[in-house]
């Protein structure tokens, strides 16, 4: 019998049917959809309708000898390999991102005795930097925005007598990293003048929105520019510590 498709003879009429029902070049003949076989080559991924069919390309097919098997299996095992080393190093650069980020927030203390002697202690309570704030800061240190934080600070939080060390030093220009000794003698490494900020910020921040409320900010925008800037220092307070550094090297 002959297919009226690829014009194959086939011996009965159920070898036709499972001819042009099987046969992928009859099937691509006929425009019908070819769906992948049930078993596959483990080779090259050529597919087949009958597992009879793998076992004889199987035979003959260059990628299944036992070397290329062999090879296969190891560049198999490698790509797993590779792949967990990948997950490995990703969690592990992470980690390392995690910890930089932790220690740029949080002041670090150490006790090493001969960090301490250029120091005076920072003796400045919350409560104490809440009434100087109350008593000095005013519209003008206002306007000057985060600038004039850094001017409020070193003249009023920051003071000291002429014949006292300083309370607080800057260690690393470049990273805006100061230090400061609390009372009992620790020394406070402080990253990005994180520790400084917090203690400040609130009260000034608090005081600025008075200000604001009485200049009618929305109306001045010196005001309201300033008082911006003031705002965010919990999240970007650069322009803080460019200039906490210009005054303490002056």
């Amino acid at each position: 019998m002959e297919c009226q498709y690829c014009k194959k003879i086939l011996q009965t009429k159920y070898s036709l049917i499972s001819h042009q029902t099987k046969t992928k070049y009859c099937l691509k003949l006929q425009g019908k959809h070819q769906t992948k076989g049930l078993f596959v080559c483990q080779g090259c991924d050529k597919d087949f309708n009958q597992k009879i069919h793998l076992s004889n390309h199987e035979k003959v097919c260059e990628y299944c000898t036992p070397k290329v098997k062999e090879l296969l299996k190891k560049i198999e095992m490698l790509e797993n390999e590779k792949n967990i080393w990948l997950e490995e190093k990703n969690i592990l650069l992470q980690e390392k991102k995690d910890l930089i980020e932790t220690i740029a927030k949080n002041p670090r203390k150490t006790t090493n005795i001969h960090t301490t002697l250029n120091l005076s202690v920072f003796n400045k309570s919350d409560e104490d930097i809440k009434q100087l704030v109350e008593n000095n800061y005013n519209k003008e240190y206002l306007i000057e925005g985060q600038k004039g934080v850094a001017r409020f600070t070193h003249s009023h939080v920051l003071k000291t007598e002429p014949n006292q060390l300083p309370m607080y030093t800057i260690t690393d220009k470049t990273r805006g990293n100061g230090k400061y000794k609390t009372s009992n003698s620790e020394v406070v490494i402080d990253n990005g003048m994180q520790g400084l900020t917090k203690k400040i910020h609130p009260s000034i921040k608090n005081k600025a929105i008075n200000i604001a409320i009485i200049e009618d900010a929305m109306n001045n925008k010196d005001i309201y520019d300033g008082y911006q800037e003031i705002f965010n220092m919990d999240d970007d307070n650069s322009v803080f510590r460019e200039e906490m550094i210009r005054l303490t090297e002056h």
